[in-house]
């Protein structure tokens, strides 16, 4: 069965830990942000789903306020073949997992800073888990 994941990303400047926030330095400016990802897989940005259960989707929104906007999103480890594409405007992004295969991934939104030029990676992971259960790690992609 297929399966959608609605997912927020809150984005600040400075630092806030704990409650699900991460701290982060742009590594073009050494400015510090925090990110928080709500909703989607234990309510922390990602998508987990089992192989052969169809394509799953994750809907991103950026709620924050207008000097940041969506400026790519990335993967890793997704190989042997490619799962995963994107489409993103400046506040959205739409992930999309064929899910035919094993995979294991992560994904990172790159959020621009339109007051100084920052670029903040916030990087959450996907996970499809294996048709016969092997617990992953939230925010990861997988399929076994």
């Amino acid at each position: 069965m297929a399966k959608t994941e609605t997912v927020q990303l809150k984005l600040q400047p400075g630092a806030k830990n704990g409650n699900g926030w991460n701290t982060i330095t742009a590594p073009n400016t050494q400015q510090v942000y925090s990110f928080k990802y709500t909703g989607g897989d234990k309510d922390n940005g990602g998508l987990k789903t089992t192989v052969g259960d169809g394509t799953a989707t994750l809907n991103l929104n950026l709620d924050t306020d207008n000097r940041y906007s969506v400026n790519n999103v990335t993967f890793r480890d997704d190989d042997n073949p490619p799962q995963l594409s994107r489409t993103f405007t400046s506040s959205t992004a739409v992930i999309t997992d064929q899910n035919t295969a094993n995979l294991s991934a992560d994904y990172c939104v790159m959020v621009l800073d339109s007051t100084n030029g920052s670029m903040i990676p916030c990087d959450p992971i996907i996970a499809n888990d294996p048709k016969h259960g092997t617990v992953l790690m939230a925010h990861r992609i997988t399929h076994q």
